[in-house]
């Protein structure tokens, strides 16, 4: 098992449990020294900036479930990256799979994710000022 923080569309639990059956929830994660954005590709990325955090989820997964995240996130076409992070859960530090764009120009999302990101955002609990601060830039009420 492996711990993987979501901050974009797969903090919709539906899309999770469709994608990664085995995945357990681990707990709120805060990935700190990153910024969110909509990237020209039309989809959620992290960038670094020192002076802000990220909120999302953070899941364990098993390898299985990690296979099939990679081909969702298109990591074999490049669409993004692996890395590993280090994400606060209830103040201790996990080191944790993010999916990492190469693109960094920030764009507007495509019009199917703006629902998808909306209800994961719902989903995830996030806290409002975060959403307001960081999300609602890119990604409007529906």
């Amino acid at each position: 098992m492996k711990l993987y923080f979501a901050y974009g569309s797969n903090m919709l639990q539906d899309q999770m449990k469709e994608r990664c059956p085995g995945h357990k929830y681990f707990g709120h994660g805060i990935l700190k020294g990153f910024r969110w954005i909509i990237t020209t590709r039309g989809y959620a990325n992290i960038i670094k900036s020192e002076k802000d955090e990220i909120h999302g989820v953070v899941y364990r997964i098993n390898a299985e479930d990690e296979s099939t995240l990679d081909k969702a996130e298109g990591v074999h076409s490049g669409s993004y990256w692996k890395e590993t992070l280090r994400v606060e859960v209830e103040k201790t530090c996990y080191p944790c799979l993010v999916y990492v764009d190469p693109i960094e120009v920030e764009g507007r999302p495509k019009d199917e994710y703006i629902g998808r990101i909306n209800r994961g955002v719902s989903d995830a609990e996030l806290n409002p000022e975060y959403v307001e601060r960081y999300i609602r830039k890119f990604i409007p009420l529906q």
